[in-house]
């Protein structure tokens, strides 16, 4: 029994207008996804009606990943879950989705003209590992552009992003009212905007309760996670004082150093409370569980999509910054003072 093109997308979880795209020979879609799509009609006997051949051309959204070191907008669980808020919106809406990896380190001008030759209505960047002046290498493109996780001042472009602010300021807070006075900071040694606004929400936390934020208790450790366990060995080996509870810039940093403190003899949380940020899978599964802010990654990637599109459709709309509330998740991590 033939099936339509409706059934096949729904089989393989991609829009008609992919179905439609490939069996016209449009550009935007990746090799694996077409061989996806052809391997599958064969399989169930699909074949495209005449009439698809003059069918609209389906809307291509461009998602580029630039990565700068690639040690923050790595293949982490974070990332894998924004894509695929990204990806079900773009099949709700009827789009296709195009993504692309932008490597710093490679040949710019060639990875550039690539990006240009994709017939998109758009481009989602996802532009985590950013600083401003690389926005500069996008200044030319015609399309419309959504910055996805960043956010500059001097950015005129729509940009959609976690309220690190307030995440950082309801951790250290939490931290604050559990009853800890000797709240410690572990900052990330990479710096991005996201962990700067973290620092800001941080500081915002001990001024607002009247704590000083001039203490001993900042350590600046790697995202990655073997590098931050020894980052944060490093440290306690040096003997420098410790804080009874500490915010970290994410789990992972959050994970590295609840590694070393156990491997020096620190109890947790006994002797040293902490809690991270993003909510990651990891988080579950540690002992003891991490207390964390939980991050709608998928619900931020489906908000990108939506605001792209609006933008497609009306180009001399007002840029926005929208910021994503985060949700403190108590685990036991931390422990309770009073």
């Amino acid at each position: 029994m033939d099936i339509s093109a409706k059934e096949l997308a729904k089989l393989i979880h991609v829009s008609p207008a992919t179905v439609s795209m490939v069996f016209n020979n449009k550009p935007g879609i990746s090799e694996a996804t077409r061989e996806l799509v052809l391997g599958t009609a064969a399989k169930y006997g699909y074949t495209p009606k005449k009439a698809d051949a003059s069918a609209p051309t389906a809307r291509v959204i461009q998602l580029v990943n630039y990565r700068k070191h690639g040690k923050i907008a790595a293949d982490t669980p974070f990332f894998s879950q924004l894509t695929e808020g990204i990806s079900k919106e773009c099949t709700r809406q009827n789009c296709a989705l195009h993504i692309s990896y932008f490597y710093e380190s490679m040949d710019l001008p060639s990875q550039l003209s690539a990006l240009e030759e994709v017939d998109s209505i758009g481009m989602l960047l996802l532009a985590t590992e950013m600083a401003p002046e690389d926005f500069r290498k996008f200044k030319d493109f015609q399309i419309p552009i959504v910055v996805l996780d960043c956010y500059y001042d001097e950015l005129d472009y729509d940009c959609v992003l976690i309220n690190n602010i307030q995440g950082a300021f309801n951790a250290t807070n939490y931290l604050i009212q559990c009853g800890h006075r000797k709240v410690g900071y572990l900052r990330s040694n990479l710096e991005i905007s996201n962990f700067k606004e973290r620092s800001d929400g941080y500081y915002n936390a001990l001024r607002a309760n009247n704590i000083s934020t001039s203490h001993p208790y900042v350590h600046a450790i790697s995202p990655v996670s073997d590098e931050g366990y020894r980052d944060m060995m490093a440290i306690l080996d040096g003997g420098v004082e410790i804080a009874d509870a500490y915010f970290a810039d994410n789990d992972i940093i959050a994970a590295s150093a609840m590694k070393a403190f156990r491997e020096h003899g620190y109890r947790i949380p006994e002797d040293v409370s902490i809690i991270g940020f993003d909510d990651m899978p990891l988080c579950d599964m540690m002992v003891p569980a991490l207390s964390t802010m939980k991050v709608r990654k998928r619900e931020l990637g489906a908000t990108a999509v939506q605001r792209l599109l609006d933008r497609a459709e009306d180009p001399k709309r007002e840029h926005l910054k929208m910021s994503m509330a985060t949700k403190l998740v108590k685990r036991e991590s931390v422990r309770l003072l009073k």
